[in-house]
């Protein structure tokens, strides 16, 4: 909560500080910084994951693990730089920087890329090592260090590539500071195991079409505007999804409480009851938000700052919608401890021509347009996860 809580900080004092055009392409940054580290995982991590609790506590195998998972990450991550640098050198003067600029900020989000590619295979270590201590440290002296020195670069009026260079520079210690930690657990060992390669080639593979959707999807809003809207419009959205990190709590508590018992369940009556339960729990948190957005929306949009107090009358169909993905990844968590996420291979089909026939009918040079796409498109996916609980429900062989 306190991780979470200092990186939203960041946030708010940074969406107060730039003007709209620095934030847009901030927002744009940092989102294309996640289509990045999403597109060139692959699943990496999660093999990594599983093959590391494997070889457990053999600190030779583990690192033969880890280096067989950077290697193929470096692979994949190589395959995919040179056609992602060239749509950030595209997209950027998009929005209005200059092609230093451009320059600058498509190389800081590649190396930025790589880096938490890098800490998140450490953090596995010390997940398995059970140093979340030290992960937990290391993870909030960098989000301090965030917060300080970009805080003091915005409000000082520099250059927004120095703020994300800032905070790129902040990935590097955490990531140091992982390697640090990771040294008693594991061996002294450079070399990459062909099993461990193979398991992890047939995962890449496997995941490959899906993650790319993904890496997207997750940015549609943001890239929508950049695509079709102006400058402002993506400052706006971005500047709007800053107020999302409270339904993103609300998710991770409501995961970490209800979650266990939901897997467990051994009837499908205890089943339903936790589902309802998980649920309900995520509605009754949202609802208070989604109130104050409706009944003053002005000391909501407060926290942004005075550059977006005119987004009176998208706050609340803008929340709307973060709402509903947010309820729809809660549906998803719930099929996910019960392992019943095996039709979700059709999703992706059945997804890409309902936003298909979206993009082609609806307007998106216009901001309520963008937030009725969001909207239906994740009033789509919930419903999709509900039939595939409902599904899995009924075909389950209960004891």
């Amino acid at each position: 909560m306190l991780l979470t809580g200092l990186n939203a900080l960041t946030g708010f004092v940074l969406v107060r500080s730039l003007g709209k055009a620095d934030y847009a392409a901030y927002s744009l940054t940092f989102s294309l910084l996640a289509i990045a580290v999403n597109a060139s995982n692959m699943g990496l991590t999660s093999a990594a994951l599983g093959l590391g609790g494997r070889v457990w506590p053999d600190g030779v195998a583990l690192r033969a693990v880890l280096n067989s998972a950077q290697r193929l990450r470096n692979s994949v991550g190589g395959w995919l730089a040179l056609p992602f640098a060239a749509y950030c050198l595209w997209q950027f003067p998009q929005i209005g920087t200059t092609w230093s600029e451009a320059l600058a900020l498509a190389s800081l989000v590649l190396a930025a890329a790589w880096v938490q590619m890098q800490a998140n295979f450490y953090a596995i270590v010390l997940q398995l090592g059970h140093s979340t201590a030290a992960l937990l440290r290391n993870d909030l002296g960098s989000a301090m260090l965030k917060l300080v020195g970009a805080a003091l670069i915005a409000w000082t009026g520099g250059p927004v590539w120095a703020v994300v260079g800032w905070i790129v520079l902040c990935l590097v210690v955490n990531y140091r500071a992982h390697v640090r930690a990771t040294r008693p657990l594991l061996a002294h060992h450079r070399h990459t195991d062909e099993t461990y390669l193979r398991d992890m080639r047939h995962m890449v593979r496997t995941n490959a079409l899906r993650t790319l959707y993904w890496s997207f999807e997750g940015q549609i809003a943001i890239l929508l505007c950049a695509w079709f809207a102006s400058t402002e419009r993506v400052a706006d959205i971005g500047a709007l999804g800053r107020l999302g990190v409270l339904f993103s709590i609300f998710q991770a508590f409501v995961a970490s409480y209800t979650l266990p018992e939901l897997a467990k369940a051994r009837t499908p009556q205890h089943v339903l009851q936790q589902a309802f339960r998980t649920l309900g729990a995520a509605i009754l948190l949202t609802l208070p938000i989604l109130f104050w957005a409706a009944m003053h929306p002005p000391s909501l949009l407060w926290i942004l700052g005075p550059n977006y107090a005119e987004l009176t009358e998208y706050l609340l169909p803008f929340l709307l919608a973060g709402a509903t993905g947010q309820l729809a990844a809660v549906v998803y968590q719930v099929c996910t401890a019960r392992a019943w996420v095996a039709l979700n291979r059709y999703y992706v089909a059945l997804a890409l021509p309902f936003q298909a026939l979206l993009l082609y009918t609806l307007d998106l040079r216009q901001i309520e347009n963008v937030i009725l796409f969001s909207w239906l498109n994740n009033l789509f996916f919930l419903l999709f996860n509900i039939a595939m609980f409902v599904f899995s429900w009924r075909r389950e062989a209960w004891p």
